[in-house]
């Protein structure tokens, strides 16, 4: 079987997993080009491929196929019960599950589900409903991914929301484990909440690691994207400047609260785990401050997927994830 290439474009750098017979086998993080991504959105996808393809260039990756991460601005994806139904059936009543989120005529957009659980009747043990995680992403996104990829060199095999892309990494994970994977992002921290593989909801925190880099950037005089490369360097050991250790301490305190009401929601469930993805999943500082705050082990994203190099992993997380869908 080809290997297939996960990519995640996030706001500050581009996330590359390559796949093959259900192992990862590589990850590469690179940082975009200075204003590649305003706001979460890409300024120019032809750049954006030009970028892709000298990034595998570089690094050595070779792909029969290309797995898109989708962010959550792109792609509306929720959980859902639905009576027993066929997959024509479900593929029919899906658009209209989604008659609140979406804005224009429902056939510009593509759906998908997956099944978690087949929920059965107490009484009879017959099937009952369908637990489902389903998809809605408007087909022109989808469209410019494919001629984004094309001109890279590589074909567009899938897109995939990020909530089923973590999900993949935890299909060895038990069905009643319940856990919480953090995103430690360049402009948002997002906390996503899982029940074995099943997602349960999300978490976001408005700011990531750039109020670091404005920090480093105040103290030594030096351009925010420029501190970037500071701070993920720890070059003088910026990262525990005393205004660093203060932002550690508020984002351990809104995970604590996100916890609590993880908690306060699921009483019978208990959180068994941390797992930490993003840029600031390498900063040793603010993983010490998460473990002195919270109560439950973080542990190694590298248990997840088992024997996969450890460098860059941590970053490429959701790459991972859409390289095994």
């Amino acid at each position: 079987m080809a290997s297939i290439g996960g990519f995640e474009i996030g706001s500050h750098a581009l996330h590359i997993a390559v796949a093959a017979k259900g192992k990862v086998q590589k990850a590469v993080s690179e940082p975009l080009p200075e204003g590649a991504v305003r706001e979460g959105r890409v300024t120019s996808y032809e750049a954006l491929a030009d970028f892709i393809k000298e990034t595998c260039k570089k690094n050595k990756v070779r792909v029969g196929g290309a797995a898109v991460v989708l962010p959550g601005h792109l792609c509306i994806c929720r959980r859902m019960t639905s009576p027993v139904m066929t997959h024509e059936q479900l593929m029919i009543n899906l658009p209209y599950e989604f008659r609140d989120f979406i804005t224009t005529e429902k056939d510009a957009y593509y759906y998908d589900y997956a099944v978690l659980a087949v929920n059965q009747d107490p009484e009879t043990g017959e099937p009952r409903e369908l637990d489902l995680m389903a998809a809605a992403c408007l087909k022109s996104t989808v469209q410019t991914y494919r001629d984004m990829f094309r001109r890279a060199g590589i074909k567009l095999r899938t897109a995939v929301p990020i909530e089923i892309a973590y999900a993949n990494l935890f299909s060895g994970v038990k069905e009643e484990h319940a856990h919480c994977l953090i995103d430690l992002g360049h402009t948002a921290v997002r906390m996503y909440m899982y029940h074995g593989k099943k997602y349960e909801n999300t978490h976001t925190v408005e700011y990531g690691m750039s109020a670091l880099d404005e920090i480093i950037a105040d103290r030594l005089h030096i351009d925010p994207f420029v501190a970037a490369s500071y701070r993920e360097a720890n070059h003088d050991d910026c990262q525990s400047l005393p205004e660093c250790r203060e932002v550690y301490q508020n984002l351990a305190n809104e995970v604590q609260r996100a916890v609590y009401f993880f908690r306060y929601n699921n009483p019978d469930v208990e959180l068994e785990h941390i797992h930490l993805s993003g840029g600031g999943a390498r900063i040793g500082a603010l993983r010490q401050v998460l473990e002195g705050t919270l109560s439950i082990p973080i542990q190694d994203c590298s248990e997840l997927i088992g024997e996969t190099p450890a460098e860059n992993l941590e970053t490429a997380l959701g790459a991972a994830g859409a390289a095994l869908q």
